[in-house]
C-alpha cells in the first residue's frame, strides 16, 4: 500500500508535469498569436481577463460566494498580480524583441535558482545538499538545451535586463508561499489576482492603444487567444494547489517540464527529430525531478 507520502509526492509530480506542460503549450499558442499580429500587451490583457472570469465562475460554484476582499486579500492580490504577472510580462516582452528566444528560455528558467536562494533566505526552505544538487541538475538539463542558441549573441545588456523577470517570478512564489492567507482555497487566490493583474495591465493597454477587440465569428488569432485563455485558466490553478503542498522550490522546477514540452511539441508538430545530447537534457531534468521529490512534501491545509 502506497504511504501517504508517497501519495502526495505522486501527485506533486503529476501536478507540475501538468502544469509545465499547460504553460509550454501556451508558449506555442502565445508565439502563433504574436506571428498573427496580436500586441504583446492586448495578449497578455486577455489572458488576464479571460482566466479571471473563467477561475471566478468555478470559484462561485465550487463556494457559491465570491473570493475574500478584505485589505489582507486585497494586498495579497494586487502584489501577487504585480509580480507574478504584470511585471515578468512586461519586461519578458521587452526583452523579447532583443534577446532571441532560445536565450530568453534559458535566462527565464533560472527561476528555480533565484527561488532557492531567496526560500534559504526567508529561511522558508533549510539547506539541503540533495535539493541543491537537484537543482542544478535541472538547470544543467536546460543549459544543454538552449546552449546551441548561445554562440553568436553578444547583446549582455538586454540578457541582464531580462534577468528581471525570473527574479520577479522567483519572489512572487516566496511571497505566496510566506504570505498566502490561511483558510482561502487556490482557486479563490487565483481569481483574485488575475482580476488585480487585469486592473495593473488596463492602463498600458488603453494609453498604448494595444488593445485587441476579439468578434465573432472567430478568426485564427482570436481563436489562439480563446484557446490560450482555457488554458492558462487551468495553470493558474494547478500553480496555486502546486505551491500549497509542495512549495516554492519543488515549483520552481516546472520550467523543466516546460522545457521537455517544447521538445515534445517540436516533434509532434514540427517533426523535429530529438537528439542524443537533448535526450541527455531530459534523463538529468527527470534525476532533478526525483532528487528534489524525495525531500518530504507537506500536505498543508
Amino acid at each position: 500500500m502506497i504511504s501517504s507520502l508517497n501519495k502526495n509526492s505522486l501527485y506533486a509530480i503529476l501536478l507540475l508535469f501538468c502544469l509545465g506542460f499547460t504553460w509550454g503549450t501556451s508558449f506555442s499558442i502565445a508565439k502563433f498569436a504574436m506571428e498573427s499580429g496580436i500586441t504583446p500587451l492586448g495578449y497578455s490583457f486577455w489572458q488576464s481577463l479571460g482566466p479571471a472570469i473563467i477561475v471566478l465562475i468555478f470559484a462561485l460554484i465550487q463556494n457559491r460566494k465570491l473570493p475574500p476582499l478584505n485589505s489582507k486579500h486585497i494586498v495579497f492580490y494586487f502584489i501577487c498580480g504585480l509580480l507574478g504577472i504584470a511585471l515578468p510580462n512586461l519586461t519578458m516582452y521587452f526583452s523579447a524583441s532583443h534577446v532571441p528566444s532560445g536565450i530568453l528560455g534559458l535566462i527565464v528558467n533560472t527561476s528555480p535558482i533565484i527561488t532557492y536562494i531567496l526560500s534559504l533566505l526567508f529561511l522558508i526552505e533549510k539547506f539541503s545538499w540533495q535539493r541543491s544538487s537537484g537543482i542544478l541538475l535541472g538547470f544543467l538539463g536546460i543549459f544543454i538545451l538552449f546552449f546551441p542558441k548561445l554562440s553568436n549573441y553578444s547583446e549582455y545588456k538586454w540578457m541582464l535586463f531580462s534577468l528581471f523577470t525570473p527574479f520577479f517570478l522567483a519572489s512572487c512564489t516566496i511571497y505566496m508561499v510566506k504570505y498566502r492567507p490561511s483558510k482561502t482555497s487556490s482557486i479563490e487566490l487565483s481569481s483574485g489576482m488575475l482580476f488585480a493583474s487585469t486592473l495593473l495591465i488596463l492602463p498600458l493597454v488603453i494609453f498604448s492603444n494595444a488593445f485587441h477587440p476579439i468578434s465573432f465569428p472567430l478568426n485564427t488569432p482570436d481563436l489562439f487567444i480563446i484557446i490560450e485563455i482555457i488554458l492558462s485558466s487551468i495553470g493558474y490553478i494547478l500553480f496555486f494547489e502546486l505551491l500549497r503542498i509542495a512549495g516554492p522550490v519543488f515549483y520552481s522546477l516546472v520550467g523543466c517540464i516546460v522545457a521537455l514540452a517544447g521538445l515534445f511539441w517540436g516533434y509532434i508538430i514540427f517533426n523535429e527529430n530529438i537528439k542524443p545530447i537533448e535526450w541527455l537534457s531530459v534523463l538529468l531534468i527527470l534525476s532533478a525531478i526525483i532528487l528534489v521529490t524525495k525531500k518530504k512534501i507537506n500536505d498543508q491545509s
